[in-house]
């Protein structure tokens, strides 16, 4: 689960089941690019 917190709110950026340690470079790419979003929305 991606999260993060911008003031006094908490986000869930992307969740998703684990098979292995390493993380999927797309699940990391959606996290990214829903943030992006996220906070080109808060400006």
């Amino acid at each position: 689960m991606y999260t993060t917190r911008l003031v006094d709110t908490v986000y869930v950026l992307h969740a998703f089941q684990k098979k292995t340690q390493a993380t999927p470079k797309s699940d990391i790419e959606l996290a990214r690019s829903r943030l992006a979003h996220l906070m080109k929305g808060k400006k």
